[in-house]
């Protein structure tokens, strides 16, 4: 009998389908990292690798000086002797001088370890650069206007 301010005794077997719930629960609450997990939104595969927050990465600061030559396609970043690269190992060239310069401040104002997560001229330039998503001019330009009618300064 059930008595007021008292829980019910639960049988063996109830008990046990209770545990077994409430592990279900927490692992659906708490995916293991690298499982699968579902997407929100249509697609043709609703399974996801699921992706661990992994911190910013750092490097040890490994050049002393910061220079800027002007090159054939724009103004080139020199670390020491090395010139600077693109994550896809293109030559890091801007075209205007004052942009060089922020960069290279960028690079400058790094201490012990390089932390490019503070580098957003620098990782604007990379995208720029690489150009990831492989648009044309055309394309990059109508995904922005795509955007203007959200945009709350404009």
């Amino acid at each position: 009998m059930f008595r007021a301010g008292r829980p019910p005794r639960l049988s063996g077997a109830m008990w046990r389908s209770f545990l077994r719930l409430r592990h279900a629960g927490r692992r659906f609450l708490n995916p293991p990292r690298g499982a699968l997990t579902a997407s929100v939104g249509p697609g043709p595969n609703p399974l996801t690798p699921a992706r661990a927050y992994a911190p910013p990465t750092e490097r040890k600061r490994f050049y002393q000086n910061v220079s800027i030559t002007q090159g054939e396609g724009g103004f080139e970043i020199n670390l020491d002797h090395r010139k600077l690269k693109t994550p896809q190992a293109k030559l890091f060239t801007v075209p205007s001088e004052a942009l060089a310069i922020a960069v290279a401040t960028e690079w400058d104002s790094q201490q012990d370890t390089i932390k490019f997560y503070t580098m957003h001229l620098t990782t604007l330039c990379n995208t720029s650069l690489d150009n990831p998503t492989q648009r044309n001019k055309d394309q990059l330009i109508r995904a922005a206007v795509k955007f203007l009618d959200t945009d709350t300064i404009w």
